[in-house]
């Protein structure tokens, strides 16, 4: 199998024995910083989508970066925020936190108190504008133990119920995948494992799709959940092949294991190519590994 190697892009292959946690990975504990933009409060909607379907518990953080002590004012304004979304979410548990310092390192930190999962809002690669939150993204998800979601300022809050996972079976994949599949579960979504390969004949791209089936029917079986679908890609650029699948696919939220810093980094960087502004139009869904 001519099986592709993405140093400098997202993923390096290495198929290994298929090993699972027996015990499920909760993800109860959303944690959302809010700075009051746009797309913090997108951010903070989609969250409570999730919470309410995941039966999850949503942090509030606050971080004051200028100094001072306005603390009051700014838990009222977390509050105020809460209320204005309404009896929909009247179900969830909300706890607010208000802390000093430099963004990634207070979320970083507040990360490891009890928290499953980070919900952050990004304005958007194409946008002029730039908000303190999505400066900080590729920082966080760099950093972050827990998934990150990075959720763009232009969805629409709700729940997502077709996920496409790409993956090119490394270790830490399986592990992704069992996190994804209990979360997938709760939401009643459907999962489709994307592999992006440079097979360029029909006995390569055969044995590719074998692997893939392999891949999908192990997790199907270990974790007794059906709704997942495979496909594959033949692509020489492993970004076009992704922009192909969620072009053509009713996508609406696309998950990746990350491994270096210098994919996020172009996830995020503003001089990338159009290939690249593909990701932040719907949210994205770091394991890191």
């Amino acid at each position: 199998m001519n099986f592709f190697s993405c140093s400098s892009d997202i993923c390096h292959l290495l198929v290994t024995p298929v090993v699972y946690i027996e015990k499920k990975i909760t993800m109860k504990n959303i944690l959302v910083p809010v700075d009051f933009s746009p797309a913090s409060d997108v951010a903070l909607k989609y969250a409570a989508e999730l919470a309410r379907a995941l039966k999850a518990t949503v942090r509030l953080l606050h971080i004051n970066t200028q100094g001072g002590s306005i603390k009051d004012e700014n838990i009222n304004k977390l509050r105020s925020l809460i209320d204005s979304l309404g009896e929909r979410y009247a179900s969830i548990k909300w706890d607010t936190v208000i802390e000093s310092g430099s963004v990634a390192d207070v979320i970083i930190s507040c990360a490891k108190k009890d928290v499953d999962m980070i919900a952050m809002g990004t304005q958007g690669v194409s946008s002029p504008k730039k908000v303190l939150l999505g400066t900080n993204t590729a920082e966080i998800i760099e950093k972050a133990s827990c998934p990150v979601f990075a959720i763009p300022v232009t969805t629409t809050p709700y729940a997502p119920r077709n996920i496409l996972f790409a993956t090119d079976y490394a270790p830490g994949d399986w592990q992704s995948a069992k996190v994804l599949t209990d979360m997938a579960r709760d939401l009643n979504a459907t999962i489709t494992y994307l592999h992006v390969t440079r097979a360029d004949d029909d006995e390569e791209l055969e044995q590719e799709q074998k692997q893939l089936q392999e891949f999908t029917n192990d997790i199907k079986t270990s974790t007794d959940f059906s709704r997942i679908k495979s496909m594959i890609i033949s692509d020489n650029n492993v970004f076009m092949g992704l922009d192909s699948a969620l072009q053509d696919s009713a996508v609406d939220l696309l998950c990746l294991s990350t491994r270096k810093r210098s994919l996020m980094e172009k996830l995020y960087n503003p001089s990338v190519t159009r290939r690249m502004a593909i990701h932040t139009q719907i949210p994205l869904l770091a394991f890191k590994l």
